[in-house]
């Protein structure tokens, strides 16, 4: 009985989701919040089925991510009609992948990076470079593009060690406006015009461009991007959940609540910082390699400091060193903003003050971190 009340409620949860990103008016957008706004206010207010909810999701956590999974792996049939928010899906999973790497930084090393749209950047450009100058394979590129990201991080580490606080936050955002002013005026880059034509995926001569058939249904193009994207999003997490439960990512919290303690425990700063900084940045570069080879063409105003500040976005509405609050925040923060679209620049000015009121309300964002729990 409880198990069929975990999947009754995340198939509740995801019919309420789709009918919102497929609602066409503002009345039919509307009765959609309210209702998913009566169905949280139904769990919080009547104690007995929260408390039933609580229970059954602990008792059955393995069908709980299940059920989870097999409704991820739906959402591109169910949104067959609208390819567009196939693409809006595809890139909340890329986001995903570019927070788990930034929260690593941030929320467990305590690395304050702003500059997380450059390294995205850094990925997609060495794709472009890769492909369409030297004529790499596009799923070679996509494998080493992060790694530039990496090694340009490391040698930017050298003056990030010296500077804590708001000097490190200076040094970063000074970084993405470099990377900016360098992509929009060296030549082999391509000025503003950025790198075009970048050869898409292929997979056993199947192109991701192609769209897909499943059961005698067509898919969105962008579906084959959408499975690959989750694939690399799960990865990712789970990758990162790992280090972050391990001595390591204890280690890298030590880092970053006192450096004086971490020091005096064994705990060296220079290797922790630059591990956490290194492996952040990897994963952000991968983000932006795909991006690349799902848009077909990269420019500077796709890395652009704004960007920087979504991402950051990202991590502190979800939750700042939650594993699972990154994917909330992403899955939240991509979408949203496009669905209310109809708002024109009222949206903008919507999603502001929706982050003023949780960093006042919710300050440790929707999904705060767990305390660590060690038998």
């Amino acid at each position: 009985m409880s198990l069929l009340l975990v999947w009754l409620a995340e198939l509740v949860v995801f019919a309420l989701v789709v009918a919102g990103i497929l609602a066409e008016r503002p009345a039919a957008l509307v009765a959609t919040g309210a209702a998913l706004v009566a169905a949280g206010a139904l769990v919080r207010f009547v104690a007995p089925l929260g408390a039933a909810l609580v229970s059954a999701f602990a008792r059955h956590r393995a069908a709980a991510l299940l059920g989870g999974a097999l409704l991820t792996l739906a959402l591109p049939v169910v949104l067959r009609a609208s390819p567009y928010w196939t693409f809006v899906a595809t890139l909340a999973l890329l986001y995903v992948t570019i927070g788990q790497g930034l929260n690593l930084q941030i929320g467990t090393a305590g690395v304050i990076n702003l500059a997380g749209a450059a390294f995205a950047g850094l990925g997609g450009y060495s794709v472009g470079l890769l492909t369409v100058t030297a004529g790499w394979p596009s799923w070679l590129a996509v494998v080493m593009a992060p790694w530039i990201a990496v090694i340009v991080g490391a040698v930017l580490f050298v003056p990030i060690l010296k500077t804590r606080g708001h000097y490190l936050a200076l040094v970063t955002i000074a970084f993405v406006f470099i990377f900016n002013i360098l992509m929009n005026n060296l030549e082999f880059t391509g000025g503003p015009q950025g790198i075009k034509n970048i050869p898409t995926l292929r997979l056993f001569g199947w192109a991701f461009t192609s769209k897909p058939a499943l059961a005698g249904l067509e898919l969105p193009a962008h579906a084959n991007f959408y499975y690959a994207a989750l694939l690399v999003a799960g990865l990712t997490t789970w990758t990162l959940r790992r280090l972050h439960d391990s001595w390591l990512g204890l280690a890298l919290n030590t880092l970053r609540d006192d450096e004086i303690a971490a020091r005096c425990c064994g705990v060296s700063i220079t290797r922790g910082k630059l591990l956490a900084f290194s492996i952040g940045n990897l994963f952000i570069g991968l983000g932006g390699a795909l991006y690349a080879v799902m848009v077909g063409f990269v420019s500077p105003p796709d890395f652009d400091f704004g960007y920087s500040l979504v991402m950051l976005s990202v991590i502190i509405i979800g939750g700042v060193d939650s594993i699972p609050g990154v994917v909330l925040g992403a899955c939240l923060l991509l979408p949203l903003p496009e669905r209310f679209r109809f708002l024109h620049e009222y949206r903008l000015l919507l999603y502001g003050v929706v982050i003023v009121v949780m960093l006042l309300y919710r300050p440790r964002g929707l999904w705060p971190a767990a305390a660590r729990r060690y038998r």
